[in-house]
């Protein structure tokens, strides 16, 4: 009799063809994870620190270069720039009429705002603080649109006229106490009593996305607070040429960023038509807001931040791959466990392509896991990330919210998306590849030479790529710490010995210029007398410091060069300890009086680039524009000194010069102080400060360090010490997780060696022969990792070298450490399988078998 098929009515294919399919695979794959929780567990960990590591990469990247400022639309916000028209590598800043000009042309802008930084010294008892300021015009809260949480903001006539009054950061008022009353409380900023009307609410930074200031100010308050002889408050709001704000503006809905040149083109030739002298030679700019810094020009910190920001996030990358091949290989221990499940599944109707489907299910439910608590990691590793980069900017209100945005939600989903892919879609695809009929008639454990012995093969494979994946972390980290420490040790050019500074601030005490001289020339001559002082001077910088200063030189009628430059008093270079190699030093005359021959000391490279060949001495140098001085400016050289390192990170021999204090005012100056050999820096420091005071109670001294500590808990080796920590956090997980990997693999093996081993014993092979082999075979697996892994790690040094001190693209020391430490951990790894096969019972193992 002639049989017909009866119609299938399987489970399986009926969830194939419903449309609530990924639903029933999602259970499914619900199910399969509760049934083995402890699989579930250590891959839900592993994908936990692989996300959780690119997530808080990618939220700091986020913060420092594309999350907007808290504001009301803020994608409608433009930092505007006063560009020259035949030199547009010039700017300037915006003169308080050029702003109220600014801020009535309606048809471009809804509002415009100016904002222009400082200091103030906050004296609470006999402690004197400094702390960054913004003096903002009335509007700045409502155009920006963000309301104080307590108080209010500024009132019109607060903008012009000289009114007492500030509002504080939320990070401000936290750091102070968060007191429900300080609206009304009197605080003495340089010495004025100034009183409280307001509180912003938290996250609020102003227009710079990531420090916040302690206080805004309103700009009627600039002069009174900041002592400007040279901008009266007569002048200050009336002179067009006064260039000192910097100015934000709101567009208006319709006007695009990308139609903005044109039309602040047709403006500019308004402005420069209507005051032709002040206005004729620059035209109007625009750029997206500045994120870190504070400049008369479009910010360079996105576009110099993106290198190193590519860099971290490429090592949070290769740190998920190595979770992911880890995880693989996890995966495929327990493909092989499932083997007859799969092969039932096929067996009863099962499509290949739905068991595919299936097996990525729980791959991404997996992934999904991990990257919830990579997420919840995240927060908590930005949060200490932030806090940390704080205290190395030296920066007390560092403000960042370690709450994702939707942005790094994405990401996060991306990092879910990619890690399925690597370390699920493999294992799938082979279990869907299965054979039926091989499969239902074996098991998991046999042939070892065929299926078993093929598996292995490609889960030595994903090993040996964790173990090169894993030295190339490792090398990066060792690379960022020994860039640290040599940046400790490093050599500005002179002896840091025991000498210290003192940072002075007659301008938070409302000191005008004549009244500040005088009281530089009383300091250095009081600190000289004191027991085991050798000399004293004083400068505007300090090489490896955080300030710099520079001017355009000019070396012909049409070739111009930047050079830095310096401000000094008299023996500043005897102070430092440096030679002088030719000429001399300034005299009294010429640092402390204003009307002395103008003279300038260069370094050795200045003078080469200049003079070639020839006598510096009583040539003239003359400045290339009038950034320092307001006009050109020729000055008789002196003498002639070595180069000192500007900055740790600087790279040659830049340009450098010195000009005496009596010809260049600046009122915040360092007092430098050469320790005698034998004396106690500490105390000299101690009596310093006390002698400082007695001559003048109400200046305030805002920093005491000596040389050395300034340089090493500044700004650029603190950056590396991030790095260190960050890097070395990537490589130590991902040794870690090459271990686990490696060991899983030899477990693995030996427990599918088991009758060969048996054998091997039961013929006489001694327990030390069996250690050895299986040692072996692990050292030829850490053998091939290590070759690709050199490699890797010398692709990792080549971009590096970018961003570390004094480190080459192969660092030796930094390899060979790290290969050290990846050799033990993996000696570890191999010896405890090893040392269990060695301890088979040849007669127990052929038993089982």
């Amino acid at each position: 009799m002639r049989r017909h098929p009866l119609p299938t009515t399987n489970n399986e294919q009926l969830t194939t063809l419903s449309p609530l399919a990924p639903m029933h695979d999602l259970r499914f794959a619900f199910r399969q994870l509760l049934k083995n929780p402890g699989f579930t567990a250590i891959a839900v960990l592993t994908l936990a620190l692989g996300i959780g590591a690119n997530t808080a990469i990618f939220s700091l990247v986020n913060a420092v270069l594309f999350r907007p400022i808290t504001a009301r639309e803020p994608d409608r916000l433009v930092s505007l720039f006063d560009q020259e028209k035949e030199n547009p590598a010039n700017f300037r800043f915006f003169s308080y009429p050029n702003f109220k000009s600014i801020q009535a042309e309606r048809s471009l802008f809804e509002d415009v705002l100016a904002f222009a930084p400082g200091n103030v010294a906050l004296t609470d008892g006999e402690l004197t603080r400094r702390f960054g300021a913004v003096f903002v015009s009335a509007n700045y809260f409502s155009a920006l649109g963000v309301s104080p949480a307590q108080g209010r903001g500024f009132l019109p006539e607060e903008e012009s006229a000289p009114v007492f009054v500030a509002v504080l950061s939320y990070a401000y008022w936290q750091q102070s106490g968060a007191d429900p009353a300080i609206v009304g409380r009197v605080l003495r900023l340089n010495n004025t009593a100034v009183t409280v009307v307001g509180v912003m609410p938290e996250h609020f930074t102003g227009t710079m996305a990531l420090a916040a200031p302690a206080f805004f100010l309103p700009l009627g308050l600039m002069d009174s607070l900041t002592g400007r002889p040279e901008a009266p408050a007569s002048n200050l709001f009336t002179d067009r040429g006064a260039d000192i704000l910097s100015v934000v503006a709101r567009l208006q809905p319709g006007v695009t960023f990308s139609g903005l040149p044109a039309q602040l083109s047709a403006f500019s030739g308004r402005l420069a038509e209507e005051f032709p002298s002040e206005n004729g030679r620059y035209q109007l700019a625009a750029a997206t807001l500045s994120r870190l810094s504070h400049s008369n020009r479009p910010e360079s910190t996105p576009a110099a931040a993106r290198p190193l920001a590519g860099f971290a996030l490429a090592m949070a990358l290769c740190l998920l791959l190595v979770a992911s091949l880890n995880l693989a290989n996890m995966m495929l221990a327990r493909g092989a466990a499932r083997r007859r499940e799969i092969a039932v599944r096929l067996a009863v109707g099962a499509g290949r392509e739905r068991i595919l489907r299936q097996l990525l299910t729980e791959g991404f439910l997996l992934a999904l896991l991990g990257g919830l608590a990579g997420m919840l990691l995240s927060v908590w590793v930005t949060e200490a990330l932030a806090a940390l980069a704080g205290s190395t900017m030296k920066s007390d209100f560092l403000v960042f919210d370690p709450l994702p945005d939707l942005r790094v939600f994405g990401a996060s989903l991306g990092f879910c998306a990619l890690a399925t892919m690597m370390f699920a879609l493999g294992p799938a695809w082979r279990l869907a590849r299965l054979d039926v009929n091989a499969d239902l008639k074996g098991n998991a454990a046999e042939g070892f030479g065929g299926r078993a012995s093929r598996f292995l093969v490609l889960r030595n494979l994903l090993v040996v790529s964790q173990v090169a994946l894993s030295l190339s972390l490792l090398v990066a980290g060792a690379l960022f710490a020994r860039s640290a420490w040599k940046a400790l040790e490093a050599d500005p050019g002179f002896s840091f010995g025991s000498n210290f500074y003192a940072e002075l601030r007659p301008d938070m005490a409302g000191y005008e210029e004549p009244r500040a001289r005088q009281w530089y020339r009383n300091a250095v001559g009081a600190v000289e007398t004191l027991p085991g002082v050798e000399a004293v001077s004083f400068g505007l910088t300090m090489p490896f410091g955080n300030a710099h200063y520079g001017t355009d030189l000019q070396l012909s009628d049409t070739q111009t060069d930047f050079a830095d430059f310096n401000v000094i008093g008299m023996n500043y270079f005897r102070t430092l300890g440096v030679p002088l190699l030719r000429g001399r030093e300034f005299t009294r005359a010429e640092v402390e009086t204003t009307n002395a021959p103008r003279v300038v000391i260069v370094s050795q490279s200045l003078a080469e680039r200049v003079w070639p060949g020839q006598e510096p001495i009583g040539r003239r140098l003359t400045l290339g524009h009038a950034r320092a001085h307001g006009s050109r400016d020729t000055m008789e050289v002196v003498g002639v000194v070595p180069d000192l390192k500007r900055a740790l990170m600087e790279k040659g021999r830049g340009l450098f010069f010195y000009v005496p204090y009596g010809q260049d005012y600046h009122p915040a100056m360092l007092l430098q102080v050469r320790v005698a050999p034998g004396a106690d820096p500490a105390s000299l420091m101690r009596q310093t400060r006390e002698l400082l005071r007695r001559l003048d109670p109400q200046l305030p001294v805002t920093a005491l360090s000596t040389l050395r500590d300034a340089h090493q808990t500044g700004s650029s080796v603190g950056a590396l010490r991030i790095g260190a920590r960050i890097f070395g956090a990537f490589g130590g997980v991902a040794l870690v997780l090459a271990a686990v990997g490696l060991y899983g693999v030899k477990a693995y093996s030996v427990s599918c060696r088991a009758r060969e081993i048996g054998i091997r014993m039961a013929l006489g092979a001694a327990s030390r022969t069996v250690l050895l082999m299986i040692l072996g075979e692990g050292a030829r697996l850490m053998a091939a990792g290590l070759g690709l892994g050199l490699l890797l790690a010398w692709a990792v040094g080549r971009l590096a070298t970018g961003f570390v001190y004094d480190a080459g693209a192969l660092d030796l020391p930094a390899l060979a450490a790290s290969v050290v430490v990846l050799l033990s951990a993996a000696l570890l790894a191999c010896w405890i399988p090893a040392r269990s096969a060695a301890r088979v019972d040849p007669m127990e193992a052929l038993r089982n078998e």
